[in-house]
């Protein structure tokens, strides 16, 4: 990717990244997702190789396989966030889905007292590999979890999904392997005020980003019509 590529999705010139990372706020703008951004999520996952789509849902998964996972997100349960590109598409999105199970992996029965449970799942397209994104996007969604009182955040995949891996390692996540599958897990810290406030400012830092963005392509059309 080149460097002009990547200034496009970097943070806004207003707030350089050594000061966003002196601040714990995200150094590249993440935008959360809801119901409005289906049909950009659909693109952009159908937009994964085949083996692309096997690493990121640790098997196979057709066309209309992608549709069916994408119509079973639940927004008001679950958790999604995106680092959108130049062209206005996404160039990684990272799902925070609720999990009813142990920290042993066994369901958690009904009346059950078990921690409140997440699982973290990523995708990236190729051209947007190398440049730290899938890190920055689990801790986004970490941050989430956390302010949402979740204690228990897990990451199954393939044992041969090296960048995950690596990614859980960051994160300083227990792994475990078996299978040729690793499940990794973490336990999250309570929230604290300062969690909510550093997400607070990323929600909106990522929300003015996304409309400036999305003028200055608006002006550049008006621009190349004259």
């Amino acid at each position: 990717m080149s460097n002009e590529s990547y200034e496009w999705f970097d943070i806004p010139a207003g707030l350089g990244r050594s000061m966003a990372s002196l601040l714990g706020l995200s150094k590249i703008p993440i935008v959360e997702l809801d119901d409005s951004h289906r049909p950009l999520i659909l693109a952009h996952l159908l937009a994964l190789s085949p083996e692309d789509r096997r690493l990121r849902f640790s098997h196979s998964l057709s066309d209309s396989g992608i549709a069916k996972y994408l119509d079973g997100i639940d927004f008001s349960t679950d958790s999604m966030f995106g680092i959108f590109g130049r062209e206005s598409e996404l160039l990684g999105v990272v799902h925070l889905g609720v999990l009813n199970q142990k920290p042993d992996g066994t369901p958690c029965e009904e009346g059950e007292d078990c921690p409140k449970a997440a699982e973290l799942g990523i995708s990236l397209l190729a051209q947007a590999r190398g440049h730290g994104l899938g890190t920055l996007l689990f801790q986004r969604a970490l941050k989430r979890a956390r302010n949402e009182g979740v204690e228990l955040l897990f990451i199954h995949t393939l044992l041969e999904n090296q960048p995950m891996r690596r990614i859980a390692q960051k994160l300083n996540m227990q792994i475990s392997n078996a299978g040729g599958e690793t499940e990794a897990y973490l336990q999250v810290n309570p929230a604290s005020t300062t969690s909510k406030i550093r997400e607070y400012l990323d929600e909106h830092l990522a929300d003015f980003d996304l409309m400036f963005k999305a003028q200055l392509n608006q002006f550049k059309r008006w621009a190349d019509e004259l």
